[in-house]
């Protein structure tokens, strides 16, 4: 990004900040690039780099003067008189050290909410009732804060707010496969319901299903990705394939370095891990036996490089399949190419909806659920109607690349263009509504295509905050 600059704008212009951003095609950098002043930085842009190098918006001069005007036009602003100013110099300082000590002494939300537990009067019950939501905004320890306010709501005799709070810690729970955990939300749930209410609840159904899916897999051959390789093929692979065992907490590989191998988890558990766009990474989702990873190593023409940390969460063993192998079992077996390319586009989509500002709300199990619900991915040379106004829609749209165009009836200009990173016709396709709209897709697009009928199936079943999250979409 700098060079390209530089060969444009030479030392005028330079890099600074670069977060990573997740999108259905793929990887993509926001790129802050300023106007190296004597006086300091001057901010000109945030530019959006794509995984093929493509830089957009594209700058020019006017942009530099732009930048100049508005830090002008600040410096003019900051020069004039404030009326306000000195207002309240009379209180003196001895109110304002007074506050700054108190602020000073105030505990930690956590240490307090411990401390008005551990007395357990009705009092200081009703405090940690008061400050134990302050604490969930720690993504970490979101699921234990969950189980704190079902056991609290227990102490009080609030026993439907239990329930809520230890379905909820359930999921978290579920969603970082935490069985430990998991397994004291269940026997909370067991003994406040009984054994025959428990039997196919939530929380029964949650554990159930995340001890099976921790059940090793005996051979690579068993999984998805490879069952279908001929007997020459496997044998290959056989003589190439190693065995690693990880350690709780060590990593597999860092986001960022170079990708050679694609992995298959053969037991234990391997986490996710993405970088914040704000710094530091959170665990989006933890891959059971079975899961195959790593295969940017053979899908990326140049440099391929780990869009993922992977780290174990519990004593865990996994396959390595050098990618020089991959690469040639998926030129002897289109088949098996195809789904190796299938399951690298399903984690970029689960990485967009894991970053995703309303879809990150899921949890890991619904998301998987609108995963199934995927009916295909397909690319437009031309243009194509994919629905017509007055028709209610049978699939919803995830735009890859490009858009799709909604026109009015008799009007030759669209009305709104969808464009990449949206989605289109959900809470049509959930409501079985008829859009007043005509939706084309626009050439070079890329729309990915979920099934609607099963959309409406899955929100049939689910909680009401599932419904609100799949209506809000586009």
């Amino acid at each position: 990004m700098a060079e390209s600059l530089r060969a444009e704008f030479g030392r005028l212009l330079d890099v600074r900040d670069v977060r990573r951003v997740r999108r259905v095609a793929g990887d993509a950098w926001t790129v802050s690039v300023v106007l190296a002043a004597p006086s300091g930085d001057l901010h000109v842009a945030d530019l959006t780099v794509d995984d093929a190098g493509g830089m957009s918006p594209a700058l020019d001069g006017d942009d530099v003067i732009g930048a100049v005007r508005r830090s002008d036009a600040a410096a003019e602003g900051a020069g004039e008189p404030d009326a306000m100013a000195g207002f309240g110099a009379e209180l003196g300082a001895e109110e304002d050290v007074g506050l700054d000590l108190l602020e000073d002494l105030e505990q930690p939300v956590e240490v307090r909410v411990a401390a008005a537990l551990g007395r357990g009067d009705a009092a200081s019950l009703q405090e940690a009732r008061e400050l134990l939501p302050r604490m969930l905004a720690d993504h970490d320890q979101r699921g234990g804060t969950l189980l704190t306010m079902a056991v609290l709501e227990v102490k009080l005799g609030e026993l439907g707010l239990a329930r809520g709070y230890l379905e909820a810690a359930a999921r978290e729970f579920a969603d970082r496969f935490d069985l430990n955990a998991l397994e004291k939300a269940a026997a909370l749930a067991l003994a406040l319901d009984g054994p025959d209410a428990f039997t196919g609840s939530a929380v029964h159904t949650l554990l159930e299903q995340s001890r099976a899916r921790l059940t090793p897999i005996a051979a690579i051959f068993d999984t998805r990705s490879f069952r279908e390789l001929g007997a020459t093929l496997r044998d290959r692979l056989a003589q190439a394939v190693t065995s690693r065992t990880l350690a709780p907490g060590e990593s597999l590989v860092v986001e960022g370095d170079p990708s050679e191998s694609v992995f298959v988890v053969k037991s234990g558990l391997v986490g996710v891990w993405l970088e914040k766009p704000s710094g530091g990474s959170w665990l989006v989702r933890c891959c059971f036996p079975g899961w195959l990873l790593g295969e940017s190593s053979v899908l990326a023409a140049v440099d391929p490089r780990c869009t993922a940390t992977l780290r174990a969460e519990r004593v865990s063993e996994v396959w390595v399949c050098p990618a020089p192998v991959m690469r040639e079992l998926m030129a002897a077996d289109p088949g098996f190419a195809q789904r190796i390319a299938e399951t690298k586009q399903l984690h970029r989509i689960d990485s967009f909806f894991s970053m995703h500002e309303t879809m990150g709300q899921l949890d890991v199990l619904v998301r998987d659920d609108i995963l199934s619900c995927l009916q295909r991915i397909e690319s437009f040379e031309g243009e194509v109607t994919l629905s017509a106004a007055g028709e209610v829609p049978k699939v919803a749209c995830l735009v890859a690349r490009g858009g799709i165009a909604l026109f009015e009836e008799g009007k030759t200009a669209p009305l709104a263009v969808v464009e990449a990173d949206s989605f289109y016709g959900v809470r049509d396709a959930i409501h079985q509504m008829a859009p007043a709209v005509t939706a084309i897709a626009l050439p070079g697009s890329t729309i990915a295509f979920f099934e609607g009928a099963r959309l409406q199936r899955l929100c049939e079943r689910s909680a009401e905050n599932v419904i609100a999250v799949l209506e809000r979409l586009g």
